[in-house]
């Protein structure tokens, strides 16, 4: 049984090279990212802390020579394939989703919308080098880590965060995007299924990876098969978008005194509800079901191109290994 290969149009695309997110960049020095600070948000004396947290981005905690601390992000553009083909295409969508949590961020009803701040022009991003991104927050205490279940408070706080946000205002959405429901480094997952026979010769954790991918591999399939029967329902042209966040799970929940705010929100932009819904288990079933195996997907494919991509024995090759086996083994967000 071939893997399924519905878009044989498509161009190639061009797999993000394989970094530590958990480890300082190797090419992009602190000095510059503090010129970076003081040139694009004013800035003086100052000192960062290197945060080895998340996975879609590079973290420091950053304290001024006043000792306000705030929280910065740094986005490898040639690491995030969901958003475009190049770090050019990647820049602009990114900016496009934090200047729709900038707007968001203004409706006092979603103040629960945690925006970046702008730097002196006015922008919520900053260019540094070749290919890296930085966005300045607010800085919401120690960050806290995650976890596949939500917890009774989060979940209530979920609902109702979501319910505001899917019910924004029309304009609000003006600078967003449309999201189709997409699995941006499939054709990496389907190469794998075809190289089954030959040596993954990437790293540590290259061969167990292929073993585990070979075990399972008809099961895979039928996953790729369901999915495309899932997608060819959905017309995204009649169907009702809303304003989603993309991924409201645990680790972007954050409780702030008093209450609850959701932060991360490169993800955001119009899509049916259930993009969000089906992590509360809300929605129509269909596209529910849709969503929730974009995302086993999703991190399956992310895992596989990270194992057999060079790597050593790390903290995010054996991140990558466990989350290679949970996407195969467990149903995404839940306690079996």
């Amino acid at each position: 049984m071939a893997p399924s290969a519905r878009r044989p149009a498509s161009p190639r695309r061009r797999s993000p090279p394989s970094k530590s997110l958990r480890t300082r960049p190797p090419d992009l020095a602190e000095s510059d990212l503090i010129v970076a600070l003081t040139n694009g948000w004013g800035l003086k004396d100052v000192d960062l802390e290197h945060l080895p947290i998340g996975a879609g981005s590079h973290h420091w905690r950053c304290t001024d020579g006043k000792g306000t601390r705030h929280f910065v992000t740094v986005d490898d553009l040639d690491r995030k394939p969901f958003l475009g083909e190049h770090a050019a295409e990647v820049f602009e969508h990114l900016r496009s989703a934090l200047e729709t949590a900038r707007t968001l961020r203004s409706d006092p009803a979603l103040d629960f919308v945690v925006s970046p701040l702008d730097n002196v022009d006015g922008e919520v991003l900053t260019r540094v080098g070749t290919h890296y991104a930085v966005a300045f927050y607010p800085f919401l205490g120690d960050p806290q880590p995650f976890r596949k279940v939500l917890t009774g408070g989060e979940r209530t706080a979920l609902v109702d965060m979501l319910g505001r946000l899917h019910g924004s205002s029309p304009g609000v959405a003006a600078t967003a995007r449309v999201i189709v429901p997409s699995v941006p480094l499939r054709e990496d997952l389907e190469n794998a299924l075809r190289d089954l026979d030959a040596d993954w010769a990437g790293g540590p954790y290259s061969g167990p990876a292929r073993s585990m991918v070979a075990r399972n591999a008809g099961l895979i399939m039928q996953w790729l098969e369901r999915f495309d029967e899932l997608e060819a329902g959905v017309d995204m042209t009649a169907a009702k978008l809303v304003l989603t966040h993309g991924e409201p799970h645990s680790g972007n929940i954050v409780r702030s005194r008093d209450r609850f705010l959701l932060v991360d929100w490169d993800t955001a932009g119009l899509a049916p509800a259930e993009r969000d819904l089906w992590m509360i288990g809300r929605g129509d079933p269909t596209l529910c079901e849709l969503y929730r195996l974009r995302w086993r997907l999703d991190d399956l494919s992310w895992c596989v191109h990270e194992l057999r991509s060079a790597h050593r024995q790390d903290e995010d090759s054996e991140r990558a290994w466990r989350g290679l086996c949970s996407s195969i083994e467990r149903e995404p967000f839940t306690r079996d």
